[in-house]
């Protein structure tokens, strides 16, 4: 029994250590005094539709299977006729061999169509292939044992953990 309590406390140590890891802080900063100083080139310069299905836009900088050595400033502007207002500026970057994703969930989608989104940096230290933009599109869970919510399955796993330690736990 003892061997039974102790793998599953390692199971969920090893659980715990999966979603530490998955939740690992991003290389965004958001803070423009705190910029590094990149080239002035337009990397890119999208013009994305968004509707209630919308969930995000998203930019993601590549260093694993292109090159981008350097940061690029992003900058996202809301478009209302034909009008743009900067919601949101970061500087986001990958280290050698990672991919970097930056995501802007606070789309009003209900008064803007439309979202540009500028990518600026050193075209000679990021490739074009190494940047990407689009969107996100909700997606409806549901289903399975864990009820399609990550928090409700994440409580289902420490319930059955702390269920299982009570049963085994007594010999």
């Amino acid at each position: 029994m003892k061997r039974i309590a102790l793998a599953l406390v390692v199971t969920l140590a090893a659980v715990g250590g999966w979603l530490a890891v998955g939740s690992a802080a991003a290389t965004v900063a958001t803070d423009p005094t705190n910029f590094s100083a990149v080239g002035s080139d337009e990397l890119a310069n999208e013009t994305l539709s968004v509707d209630s299905g919308t969930q995000s836009l998203y930019v993601t900088l590549d260093n694993d299977g292109a090159n981008a050595t350097e940061p690029a400033n992003v900058t996202v502007y809301e478009v209302v006729n034909g009008s743009s207002t900067q919601v949101d500026t970061v500087q986001i970057s990958a280290a050698s061999g990672t991919i970097e994703t930056y995501e802007y969930a606070s789309l009003d989608s209900e008064n803007v169509s439309k979202y540009r989104v500028t990518v600026i940096g050193n075209s000679s230290a990021i490739e074009s292939a190494a940047v990407d933009v689009g969107t996100v599109e909700k997606v409806s869970g549901g289903g399975g044992w864990l009820g399609g919510s990550s928090s409700l399955g994440a409580g289902s796993l420490a319930v059955l953990g702390v269920g299982a330690y009570l049963i085994l736990g007594r010999d």
